[in-house]
Order: C-alpha cells, then sequence, then structure tokens
C-alpha cells in the first residue's frame, strides 16, 4: 500500500513540475493561472467588485470567469503580451424598503493584455475584454459589455 501511494505521490508531482502556477489580485477580486504549455494558460477568477450597505437596504455583486490565454512572447521578456477568450457569470442581489432585485449576467468575451514583469515571480497586469453581456432577472437584457482588469501576479511555481 505504501509503494502504491508513494508511486501516486511522484506521479503527480513529477506530471506538473513544468507547468507554472500563479495566483493574482486585480481590482476588486482574485484569481489563479495554471500554463498548460509553453504559450497557453488557463486562469480562473472570483471577485467582489460592489458591496454597499446603506440606510434600509443594502447591495452586493458576485462575479466569477475562467479564461483561456495564449501568450506571445516568452515568461522572460520584460513585456509579455497575451490574448484570449473567457466567459465570465456574474450576479447581483440589492434590497431597499423591503424590495428586493436580483439578476445573472453571462458574459462570454475575448480578451487581450500584457504582463510586465517586475521580477522573475512578479509581475504587474492590465487587460481590456470585450463581449456581449446577458443579464436574466429583473430587467433582462443582452447589451455589449466590456471590461478592464489591473493588478498583481505571483508565480508560486
Amino acid at each position: 500500500m505504501k509503494k502504491v501511494i508513494l508511486a501516486t505521490l511522484c506521479l503527480t508531482v513529477l506530471s506538473s513540475a513544468g507547468a507554472s502556477e500563479k495566483v493574482g489580485a486585480y481590482l476588486f477580486g482574485v484569481q489563479y493561472q495554471r500554463d498548460t504549455n509553453a504559450t497557453d494558460a488557463l486562469r480562473f477568477g472570483l471577485g467582489l467588485p460592489f458591496a454597499g450597505v446603506f440606510v434600509g437596504g443594502g447591495a452586493v455583486a458576485l462575479s466569477g470567469d475562467a479564461a483561456f490565454l495564449r501568450h506571445t512572447a516568452p515568461a522572460t521578456e520584460l513585456v509579455q503580451p497575451y490574448y484570449g477568450g473567457g466567459l465570465g457569470l456574474g450576479t447581483v442581489f440589492a434590497t431597499s424598503g423591503g424590495t428586493t432585485a436580483g439578476g445573472v449576467s453571462l458574459y462570454p468575451h475575448v480578451l487581450g493584455g500584457a504582463n510586465f514583469n517586475v521580477t522573475s515571480q512578479l509581475s504587474l497586469f492590465a487587460e481590456g475584454s470585450v463581449g456581449l453581456d446577458a443579464w436574466i432577472g429583473t430587467g433582462s437584457a443582452v447589451t455589449f459589455g466590456y471590461g478592464v482588469r489591473l493588478g498583481v501576479n505571483y508565480t508560486i511555481r
């Protein structure tokens, strides 16, 4: 039994040894990114873009996204541009004077940005995205959406 556990542990560690992993923070959120090969990465984010309590009510917005990124320069370059696509999911709940409203949004988008490497482990990034923003709930609609993400990444492996 010990040999099976040891073999499984070795295979798990060795199979992902070459993959870079980053954790990051951006305005109102956190993210995790894992390289799948030398040029591609998957990123998952979770955000709290708005939360407020006021007299007679309050509101909170939560967001999450998954994105595929393709880097156009090696990670060793000072500036590392990238592009990709993603899918965002958001929700908003608000209450005021006993009335409650809420909704869910779906945001398929294309994105482009750049990492600005400060050190081999620390980088700043700026990113923009555009796509359709479909809201379901109070006031359902499909509109053109856009987003900006500014933040910092730290390479953990």
